[in-house]
């Protein structure tokens, strides 16, 4: 008699494609991250034949294109080294972010400012460039952005293309983390994975995937990525677990001391919830023995919610920004530790739904908000840093 397959007994590996839809050869080094509840779901397409003849017996169906689905969820921790990118970076670019490089330089009082997330600074000396992270107003002395040319310099003017915001830096760079932020699909930029689940004996592999992403934080509790993939299906066999693999040893931190602030209060909330919003659909290609190439990102709209406690009016009045449309900065951590510890960062939230809502007979404020961007700023609605 054969033994039984363990539901628990399961692990996922995924590879960056050099050619998009076509599958990698998977192994132990693609299969770093601890997955929670991968599952594997297939949605084949089942030609219905129903020609006209004198029986009302049915006949069989065509399978037509194989697509396929990969669900689960990751701990949100670092790699143990700011400047390293976690194992889970290369899931969370197919989802539509790029992760940079994140540099900080000393700034002295800025003028005309402040300096806004997204914009480009230029050095009035080296030239240099860069796109600013985070809104930086007078007072705050260290600038957070990304390279995009040369190098700044100490002594400098730096001058904000979009504020005109002015400050003379008092250092060079200092490599500090990493950083990712939304990205438009334009040419492939954002790379597909061929990723398989390995359960206790069977292998499902699927390739051309590209997913959405949803970030949940309770307070208390590690905060999760929840992934939802699309690609195609690429084989089901009969393969032994991957073995000899290296995981990260870092443990995540709790979504504690986490300095929240929404338009520059301190909420009193239990947690918060976002989500990509990425628009997932298929390139069908018939030149395919499936059907499909891959899937494809064709837009998003980050979303998110969270629970304040309700307060007076007049100390934060939910229900008249609402109206309004006011927006406004959403900002806190997740961590302490160097190499893993999170910022996170929304400049430009707006409240669309305020409801009312309860926790442990607590008044809540039930909220859903918007994360947008300036038109002239995209791609710059909500930024996780690496510090």
């Amino acid at each position: 008699m054969s033994n039984s397959l363990l539901t628990r007994r399961r692990l996922i590996a995924a590879k960056v494609e050099s050619i998009e839809g076509t599958a990698e050869t998977l192994a132990a080094a693609d299969a770093k991250i601890l997955a929670y509840d991968p599952k594997v779901s297939y949605d084949f397409e089942m030609f219905q034949r129903n020609p006209a003849r004198a029986s009302s017996s049915p006949v069989g169906r065509i399978v037509g294109k194989r697509p396929a689905g990969l669900t689960f969820k990751l701990e949100l921790r670092g790699s143990g080294t700011a400047t390293t990118e976690p194992e889970w970076s290369k899931i969370l670019k197919t989802c539509g972010y790029a992760c940079s490089s994140l540099y900080s330089i000393t700034v002295g009082a800025i003028t005309s400012g402040p300096f806004q997330h997204g914009e480009v600074i230029s050095g009035g000396t080296s030239n240099a460039t860069g796109r600013v992270i985070i809104n930086t107003a007078n007072g705050v002395t260290t600038l957070y952005f990304v390279a995009l040319s040369d190098t700044f310099q100490s002594g400098e003017t730096i001058t904000g293309g979009t504020s005109g915001a002015t400050a003379t830096t008092g250092s060079v760079p200092t490599a500090v983390g990493k950083v990712w932020e939304p990205i438009t699909f334009n040419n492939g930029n954002i790379v597909s994975l061929t990723m398989g689940c390995y359960e206790d004996g069977i292998k499902k592999v699927l390739r051309g995937c590209r997913g959405n992403v949803k970030f949940s934080f309770k307070s208390g509790e590690p905060a999760f990525m929840d992934f939802d993939f699309k690609g195609v299906e690429a084989g089901i066999t009969d393969v032994a677990m991957l073995s000899g693999i290296a995981h990260e040893s870092t443990k995540p931190p709790a979504f504690v001391s986490a300095s929240l602030a929404i338009d520059s209060i301190a909420a009193l909330l239990s947690q918060i919830d976002l989500d990509t919003g990425a628009s997932l659909n298929y390139r069908d290609d018939v030149s395919s023995d499936r059907g499909i190439l891959s899937a494809l990102i064709t837009d998003r709209a980050i979303s998110g919610s969270f629970d304040p406690e309700m307060v007076l009016a007049a100390t934060y009045d939910y229900h008249a920004k609402w109206v309004a449309g006011t927006e406004a900065v959403l900002d806190f951590i997740v961590g302490s530790s160097t190499g893993n510890k999170f910022r996170f960062y929304a400049p430009h939230v707006q409240y669309t739904k305020v409801e009312d809502g309860d926790r442990n007979g607590i008044k809540t404020a039930a909220c859903q908000f918007d994360l947008n961007a300036p038109i002239a700023l995209g791609d710059t609605e909500f930024a996780i840093l690496a510090l």
